[in-house]
């Protein structure tokens, strides 16, 4: 079992998975670099970019570990810049996304050496585009002002900042291509005993970029990922159930993304050939002992309710604060 270090010694790998967002990305690096707490490598993993991240690396971070592979292996990146890193923690972020403070790592490292009972840190996620609003996706009421000090009780986190023991990874492995990976990391982790925990007082920015980025083609991915994820892990009237609230959810996302006719069709046709090939390979019912942990008690059409109401929240406050 790996060993935990103490105060001093417990190191923080922040792994970057980048594409095409050289100025996002030197950015983040800054704010990363910004952070109070010393013991930190950061490892930056290359997507084939086209643009010049390369150049910009070797001119203004020398220092950092980065690698660039030859072919786009999306989020998948991240599991090799794990590999390469050597820390007790590691920070999973975006390119495009920092912690807000520069003492937020020190913060972590605090409740790790407190509570060894918390295995992955979900933090706030602030939407620096909406008028640095944020998203509500805790499904139950709780207190920012006064977080406990082990935090509540979670069963997710954003990607744009999570903090990860490293024994989960070892334990569990790494995450699967992009789309609601984390979300099948974090049931994987609970399934294997370990504990998420959400801290609203630790945050993260989300500058939301689009560099790059191919709408149509990530609602088609984002689409298949979450059938994916429904039918992997629940039984099947439960996932038939929480298909068809999917099916509007995806409609909504589809128009909010203002994705094409042919993205559309080819989205809702790849919903029975990913639930057969999930169901074959891939089929892993939660215990019902662990059903409560991996989902809170949360219904599907719950989830798809605090999702869409806190989009409309954002863009109304982002609104009425331009006028």
């Amino acid at each position: 079992m790996f060993e935990e270090s103490t105060e001093k010694q417990m190191k923080i790998s922040v792994v970057i998975v980048t594409r095409n967002r050289s100025e996002d990305l030197k950015f983040s690096i800054n704010r990363f670099l910004a952070q109070t707490y010393e013991n930190k490598e950061i490892i930056v993993i290359d997507n084939a970019s086209e643009d010049n991240t390369t150049e910009m690396m070797k001119e203004n971070f020398p220092e950092i570990k980065y690698l660039r592979l030859p072919d786009n292996i999306d989020i998948k990146g991240i599991n090799i810049g794990i590999e390469m890193s050597d820390g007790d923690i590691i920070w999973r972020t975006d390119d495009d996304s920092s912690p807000e403070s520069d003492d937020e790592f020190a913060k972590v490292v605090e409740i790790f050496q407190k509570h060894d009972s918390v295995d992955i840190i979900s933090c706030e996620c602030i939407n620096v585009n909406d008028n640095f609003g944020v998203w509500n996706w805790y499904p139950f009421e709780h207190d920012k002002s006064n977080v406990p000090s082990d935090g509540y009780k979670a069963n997710f986190f954003i990607g744009v900042g999570a903090a990860i023991r490293r024994r989960v990874y070892d334990k569990i492995g790494g995450f699967w291509e992009w789309g609601h990976e984390e979300m099948d990391f974090c049931a994987r982790a609970i399934l294997a005993g370990f504990n998420v925990r959400y801290f609203p007082n630790i945050r993260a920015l989300h500058y939301a970029s689009m560099g790059g980025r191919v709408r149509p083609t990530r609602w088609i991915k984002m689409f298949k990922q979450i059938i994916r994820y429904t039918w992997k892990y629940f039984r099947f009237f439960d996932a038939l159930g929480r298909t068809f609230v999917l099916i509007f959810h995806q409609f909504f996302d589809a128009l909010r993304m203002r994705v094409t006719i042919g993205a559309f069709i080819e989205g809702y046709l790849s919903i029975i050939p990913v639930i057969l090939s999930t169901r074959r390979d891939e089929y892993t019912p939660i215990p019902k002992d662990k059903y409560y942990d991996v989902t809170l008690g949360v219904s599907e059409s719950r989830k798809v309710y605090i999702y869409i109401k806190s989009f409309f929240v954002l863009k109304f406050n982002k609104y009425f604060k331009k006028k």
